[in-house]
């Protein structure tokens, strides 16, 4: 309406002569144009704003994700952090989240979505989140985990947490070295009772021989025969005493009993020889050195490296009494400036069955009973060569050879 009422308004001004053409022309462009000017301005604003609400939306979608990477990033570094497997499970079994020592633990490339009560086999690990998930409180247990062969022992710890889902979450902590060592030492206590026990228990018999029979004071025949007997025996129990107190010096080098000094390896074994030179005589048997260079520079504590050589080269005599033993001490620098040692013999050598626990306290391959000692000769041998940074293999052939082979790392320079 008020368009045509401006257009009548400019006609009956236009048809009296009030106005020119031009004028009229330029009113009826104002009339049309301004309503589509005003509109258009109305929808450039409104564009505009609209952006800048998208922008701002943009940004805090952008600055949400920023964020939650951050979280995701900081959770993950927390839990690498703990240095041991995590787990956080729902009731179900199914995996939340996890750190990288999770996936190693139970044998699994990706847990991911991973229901672990329904992936994983039946075992003592299974059961035990199996309980974890229905205990509603929280759940501690030892746990072995069978991985490559081996078998580790972990303590798991299950918590249930406050959150609306019921999450738990596991920690295990690998106990496999400190159950080993209560293993060992159980072992060694039990070992080395029964071994104190029956010297002890005869020279017991003897001497309650000795006191009780009236008649033993005249028989010095049996008095004798007693006493020789009895001081076997006490002989065997104090070579076992001081033997057990050898290893455990070094077991623990850092007691401080071990000596640094510098000594010649070619003059302690040959005193070494001589000490063994009428055994092997008794026995018909050559034991030979050869050393390269002499004189040949060691460092460490040369009353543990007799120890060494002294228990190779005797356990390789006493388990060959045969006449025509060979044995053979040889020492040498590799080429990236290590130093071998090698005790060689050509006796009846060791079982294949035997190799693995060769080294172990009181272990004995001959099980016949009559190679004597107190078998702590060669877990002597090993303590002492790892207290001083090195490691020893054994090779046998039986019937042929067997290898003793000791390496030591290059001396650091100076």
């Amino acid at each position: 309406m008020e368009k045509i009422g401006a257009c009548r308004l400019v006609s009956f001004c236009y048809n009296r002569g009030m106005v020119s053409w031009d004028i009229v022309l330029g009113l009826m462009v104002m009339v049309f144009a301004l309503p589509f000017i005003f509109l258009s301005s109305k929808i450039t604003s409104t564009r505009r704003r609209a952006q800048e609400e998208h922008n701002e939306v943009r940004q805090l979608r952008s600055l949400q994700a920023e964020l939650e990477e951050h979280v995701r990033r900081d959770q993950s570094l927390f839990l690498e952090a703990l240095g041991v497997p995590f787990l956080l499970i729902r009731p179900s079994g199914r995996v939340v989240m996890a750190n990288s020592k999770a996936p190693e633990l139970l044998g699994i490339q990706s847990l991911a979505q991973v229901n672990l009560l329904k992936f994983l086999p039946d075992s003592e690990l299974r059961r035990f989140l199996q309980q974890a998930c229905g205990a509603g409180e929280q759940l501690r247990a030892m746990v072995p985990v069978q991985r490559d062969g081996e078998q580790r022992m972990y303590r798991a710890k299950a918590t249930p947490l406050a959150t609306r889902e019921g999450h738990i979450g596991i920690v295990f902590l690998d106990m496999t070295e400190e159950h080993r060592t209560q293993v060992i030492r159980r072992d060694f206590v039990a070992n080395a009772s029964h071994e104190l026990r029956t010297p002890l228990t005869l020279i017991l018999g003897y001497l309650e021989t000795l006191l009780d029979d009236p008649e033993a004071d005249g028989d010095a025949a049996l008095r004798q025969r007693s006493l020789s007997i009895m001081k076997r025996h006490a002989d065997r129990m104090a070579r076992l005493v001081a033997d057990m107190l050898m290893l455990s010096r070094v077991e623990t080098p850092d007691s401080g009993y071990l000596k640094q000094e510098d000594f010649d390896l070619c003059q302690l074994a040959e005193d070494v020889r001589l000490r063994l030179e009428p055994m092997a005589s008794s026995q018909h048997a050559t034991v030979d050195v050869e050393i390269a260079p002499a004189p040949f520079p060691l460092h460490g504590d040369s009353f543990y490296w007799s120890q060494v050589l002294f228990n190779l080269l005797e356990n390789a005599l006493k388990n060959n009494p045969a006449p025509g033993l060979q044995v053979k001490l040889q020492a040498g620098i590799g080429p990236n400036g290590a130093a071998h040692i090698e005790v060689v013999d050509n006796g009846v050598g060791i079982a294949p069955e035997a190799l693995p626990f060769i080294f172990n306290r009181f272990y004995r391959a001959d099980k016949t009973g009559r190679v004597k000692g107190t078998g702590l000769g060669l877990a002597i041998v090993k303590h002492a060569v790892e207290a001083h940074g090195g490691s020893i293999q054994v090779e046998s052939t039986p019937g042929k050879h067997t290898r003793f082979i000791i390496t030591l790392p290059p001396e650091p320079c100076s």
